[in-house]
């Protein structure tokens, strides 16, 4: 089962080396969905991060930035095997989608 803040390889074929891996933002209430709402997780070079916007995280020894101007959704049967949990940092990626979604 996926649960939320679970990282996955990025399943595109375009960009990994930006955009290495995505972020599972959706909860895991909904897990009878055929999809997961995701946000991208960009490589620290390629991104110019604005504070809150942008929390950093370290992923397999790799500095990456939340980008939730990017959430995408992804087929679950593009998600294989979680990578990592970002659960910790539950309050920054939530305070990071309150201020695309609200501005607050």
């Amino acid at each position: 089962m996926i649960r939320q803040f679970d990282v996955f390889p990025n399943p595109s074929r375009r960009g990994l080396e930006e955009r290495p891996y995505v972020v599972v933002v959706q909860s895991s209430l909904l897990a009878e969905l055929d999809t997961r709402v995701c946000v991208p997780l960009i490589a620290e070079r390629f991104l110019n991060p604005t504070n809150r916007l942008n929390p950093l995280f370290d992923v397999k020894q790799q500095a990456v930035y939340l980008h939730p101007v990017e959430i995408i959704t992804i087929p679950l049967r593009l998600l294989r095997s979680p990578i990592a949990n970002l659960g910790e940092y539950r309050e920054h990626i939530i305070a990071a989608l309150d201020l695309v979604f609200t501005g607050i």
